[in-house]
């Protein structure tokens, strides 16, 4: 799959996009679960619960932010290839999680999730021919394509993951 042009995705998407250092991008999407996973392994349970700074997010937070996002992103991507003109919306991620519950469940639960969540995006991103990936739909009120999409969700979860290194387990 080519990487998407800057014409497909709002600039402020360059950031996530530009983490994604492959143009297999499928591979890399894959290779995040074993990568996500190994990281959340290493966790110390006194620190499952654990905020950098008043007003961020936990760890278990963080993580359930990754999983709602990899949602999020898969329904657009799905809802353009299927060349749907549907604008959606947004979404506001401190709603979502301080309204959802992944402080109260395991680290392994949430690992788990993950990797399925991505399975299921994996399958929908391989079906993906280059017209599906061309699509352009809107989202937030800005265009999109599709492929630029399936880059973005390979960058967001590097993003995050790089943010729980540095920020959550520097000790």
């Amino acid at each position: 799959m080519k990487r998407p042009q800057p014409t497909e995705f709002p600039p402020y998407y360059a950031s996530y996009i530009d983490k994604v250092k492959s143009d297999d991008v499928v591979k890399e999407l894959k290779d995040q679960i074993l990568n996500f996973q190994a990281v959340i392994s290493e966790i110390p349970e006194d620190k499952e619960g654990y905020a950098y700074a008043e007003g961020k997010w936990t760890i278990k937070e963080l993580i359930g932010h990754v999983i709602d996002t990899e949602r999020v992103f898969g329904y657009r991507a799905m809802c353009f290839a299927r060349k749907d003109k549907t604008a959606l919306p947004g979404f506001d991620e401190n709603a979502f999680a301080a309204n959802s519950n992944y402080n109260k469940r395991t680290l392994y639960e949430l690992g788990h999730e993950f990797a399925i969540v991505r399975e299921a995006n994996l399958a929908l991103f391989r079906s993906f021919g280059e017209e599906e990936l061309s699509q352009i739909g809107n989202a937030n009120s800005k265009d999109v394509s599709v492929r630029a999409i399936i880059f973005m969700v390979a960058g967001h979860a590097t993003h995050h993951l790089n943010v729980l290194k540095t920020k959550y387990l520097l000790d």
